[in-house]
């Protein structure tokens, strides 16, 4: 037993990890809620508690997710301190382009909704707009050894303030009410860990800031999972045992928490899907606007800050700025919160975002994977 621990970490930190157990997780929820669906949506709506009704989705996705998200708020601390002036300015780019990004799925919808006369993609414009870190990041790995870092800092900048300003969008268009005081009571909590968080050990200081911001965040109304960024952030990854909790905490997210989230946002209500109609209008728009939407924008956001004066790192060549904006049209999580708000899941007009947002997913990863990989191969030919 043992000697198998250290393989399977080792295992869990290759690049190839993060994919792997995603792509299990969604297969196991894609056959199974094809099988049936009434189990699949029993198993994941359960209450855990008697009288609470919360169940494995809603654990996975608002706690267990948040263990994720302290895991890419760890690496932008360790990035920031490693780069320290250089790296807000730097990542000004990213910001501009998940920005463009999102502006232009949405706005897309919106057209979209009217020239097709589909209520559906006009009332749900939000669907679309945000980015999956997790199925990104993981099909990014898969591009190889010849991506450079900058890149993925790029991405991940871009996905974590996607993710950030949809969860805003959804509190200010009424999906959801966000109560102030829990916002206030996060920024204390931010504010105490920067005067004195540094001087205790990371790992029982990133435990008190994912109970306290968790809380926080769970109060105000915004998704919970989120906090788990700003916990990261507030650890300062410079030690030799905070890098050590940064490994801890990424090897757990992709052993346990992504698979689990892939099981349970990725089942689909098949028997109410129809090869005609609405929903397949729903499917093929959505798929469209994810991908077209997603790679113009984030290039035209790019742009408009290289115009700015805030240039990209070299290495980001246009290319893959272009590879980038189609990885980022993978996306569920956040986006079927937007759907869900709207539509009960088991209605067609949900499972048909569902099914779109997939195929979006599958062939943002497919192009985007071809552009880079070519894209890096041109660049170290050269």
């Amino acid at each position: 037993m043992a000697d198998r621990l250290p393989r399977l970490r080792s295992t869990l930190e290759h690049p190839f990890a993060a994919a792997s157990t995603l792509i299990v997780g969604a297969t196991v929820a894609l056959g199974w809620s094809a099988l049936s669906f009434a189990s699949y949506q029993r198993v994941m709506s359960a209450p855990w508690l008697p009288g609470y009704q919360v169940g494995l989705r809603s654990v996975v996705e608002e706690g267990a997710m948040t263990l994720f998200f302290a895991s890419v708020g760890l690496e932008l601390s360790r990035e920031a301190h490693a780069r320290q002036r250089g790296h807000l300015r730097g990542s000004l780019p990213a910001v501009s382009g998940a920005v463009g990004g999102m502006l232009a799925t949405a706005g897309l919808s919106l057209l979209l909704g009217l020239l097709l006369h589909s209520p559906a993609l006009h009332r749900g414009w939000g669907v679309p707009i945000a980015t999956d870190i997790a199925f990104t990041l993981g099909v990014l790995a898969l591009a190889g050894p010849g991506v450079p870092n900058a890149l993925r800092l790029f991405l991940l900048t871009l996905a974590v303030t996607d993710d950030v300003l949809s969860v805003v969008i959804l509190s200010l268009t009424g999906v959801t009410h966000v109560r102030v005081v829990g916002l206030v009571l996060a920024a204390v909590v931010a504010a105490g860990a920067v005067r004195w968080g540094r001087r205790l050990p990371p790992a029982p200081t990133l435990v008190v800031l994912l109970v306290a911001t968790w809380g926080s965040f769970a109060y105000a109304r915004v998704d919970p999972a989120l906090s788990g960024v700003v916990a990261g952030l507030l650890i300062r990854v410079a030690s030799p045992a905070s890098r050590r909790l940064e490994r801890r905490v990424l090897r757990s997210s992709i052993g346990l928490v992504l698979p689990l989230f892939a099981l349970v946002a990725c089942g689909v209500s098949w028997t109410t899907l129809r090869p005609t109609g609405a929903g397949a209008t729903i499917i093929a728009a959505t798929v469209a606007i994810r991908l077209a939407g997603k790679t113009l924008g984030i290039a035209a956001g790019v742009a408009v800050a290289g115009a700015c004066g805030l240039r990209r790192h070299p290495s980001i060549t246009r290319p893959l700025v272009v590879g980038a904006g189609l990885l980022c049209a993978i996306g569920v999580t956040v986006p079927l919160l937007f759907a869900g708000a709207l539509y009960p899941p088991s209605s067609s007009t949900y499972g048909a975002f569902t099914v779109g947002l997939l195929l979006a997913s599958l062939l943002g990863a497919a192009a985007g994977l071809t552009v880079v990989r070519r894209a890096t191969r041109t660049r170290g030919d050269a």
